[in-house]
């Protein structure tokens, strides 16, 4: 290959890394080719009561009890699982019926703004995508209505969810924000035409794709050219104009640097999560992130004033029995105190074995792994998802619901 042009070489290998993975996703899931066609998994009783925060007992109750709740399926063992779908109609029955309140709804009520929330850290391998993935299923599950929004050219998180926008040849969140063509006078988007649906039901994806990296050049043209359109920074909130009344939750997931995109998504947010590894020289690099965010963030406030309902911290791949994260960890919550989410994102084999098939935790089968080792994630993301439902739930005014030991 020493004769190709480097431009040629690195496409060979390109070429043949995706044709390699095309051939290793159709293993997976065979017989499916792709992972989406098939549904997400079912869920027992217990997983319900856990996601819509009933007791065990109560829910079973209430399931045998109240008209209109699904039958479910009944499987091995004589177990009845529902789908995602039914957890969802489960929920609303419950709502109707009285036997939970606002706290345990998630759903927008007339004056509750759409939460917008950024997962956000210019640190690289801090399992942002990860984290987006999983929170997204937890809190769907439970009832959210979400639009993810993938800023990444890589689109990982598009690619959790069998979203290849580059592949299908689907729009992009390019699309909905590049510039209009100078040459043809062709308009970006609207979001409603780039919006893609998916196999979890409740999760709806502006996929991602390496256009994005032209929406960057045309940014700085943008500004060379005294562009008099909508400024960058405003491009993405003005997008979801179209889509506020339809979704609870805007979820953006964005890549490990500083770009216009990702500016725009921190201007249109009213929550920031920022994961952050175990690690010193993480916590160094976090500093002068927070520092450069800053600055970036009071360039866009001589425009507008921000304000965030929140900012959180939350450690990822967290290991309590590694003496230096401990004492790291005991570090940030010294120091950043509240803003520190109570759960971590654990180190896990589950999690590490998900992401090999590229499957967040909740589409994985729990029999599959050891249960204290299933049990240990589960518990660990399920916390932070309680911890950012809390916070979404306080934006709207109401008091967050507490758990109770079953």
């Amino acid at each position: 290959m020493a004769d190709l042009l480097a431009s040629e070489q690195l496409m060979r290998f390109s070429e043949i890394i995706d044709s390699a993975l095309t051939q290793q996703r159709e293993l997976l899931h065979s017989p499916d080719k792709r992972k989406s066609d098939k549904p997400l998994r079912s869920f027992s009783v217990r997983e319900v009561s856990h996601a819509l925060r009933v007791k065990y007992n109560s829910l079973r109750q209430y399931l045998n009890t109240l008209e209109g709740m699904p039958a479910g399926t009944l499987e091995a063992g004589n177990r009845k699982y529902f789908t995602a779908d039914e957890v969802n109609q489960i929920l609303e029955v419950l709502m109707a019926e009285g036997k939970i309140g606002p706290e345990r709804f998630p759903r927008r009520q007339p004056g509750d703004d759409q939460a917008r929330l950024v997962v956000y850290n210019l640190k690289g391998g801090v399992s942002k995508t990860s984290l987006s993935a999983n929170l997204a299923q937890f809190l769907a599950l439970r009832g959210y209505r979400i639009l993810a929004i993938d800023l990444d050219p890589q689109a990982s998180f598009s690619d959790m969810f069998d979203i290849q926008a580059d592949v299908d040849e689907l729009p992009s969140i390019y699309d909905v924000l590049r510039y209009e063509d100078p040459h043809t006078g062709a308009a970006p988007l609207p979001i409603t035409e780039a919006i893609q649906a998916t196999y979890v039901p409740n999760i709806d994806i502006v996929p991602g794709s390496m256009s994005m990296t032209e929406f960057e050049f045309e940014t700085s043209a943008s500004f060379r050219a005294g562009d008099g359109g909508t400024p960058f920074h405003r491009r993405i909130a003005d997008a979801l104009e179209l889509v506020d009344d339809y979704y609870d939750l805007v979820l953006f997931d964005t890549p490990p640097h500083m770009s216009f995109a990702v500016i725009a998504a921190v201007y249109a947010a009213r929550g920031m999560l920022i994961p952050l590894s175990a690690g010193m020289l993480d916590v160094v690099s976090l500093a002068k992130f927070l520092e450069l965010a800053a600055g970036t963030m009071e360039v866009v406030e001589q425009h507008q004033d921000k304000r965030y309902d929140f900012i959180r911290f939350v450690l990822t791949r967290y290991s309590a029995s590694d003496p230096a994260q401990l004492q790291l960890s005991s570090f940030l919550r010294t120091h950043l105190r509240d803003a520190m989410l109570k759960h971590d994102f654990v180190s896990s084999t589950a999690i590490a074995d998900a992401g090999n098939t590229m499957n967040p935790l909740l589409e994985i089968d729990p029999s599959g792994f050891n249960r204290k080792t299933y049990d240990r994630i589960f518990e660990s993301l399920s916390g932070i998802a309680d911890e950012v439902d809390a916070e979404i739930m306080r934006s709207w005014g109401r008091i967050p619901f507490e758990r109770e030991d079953d």
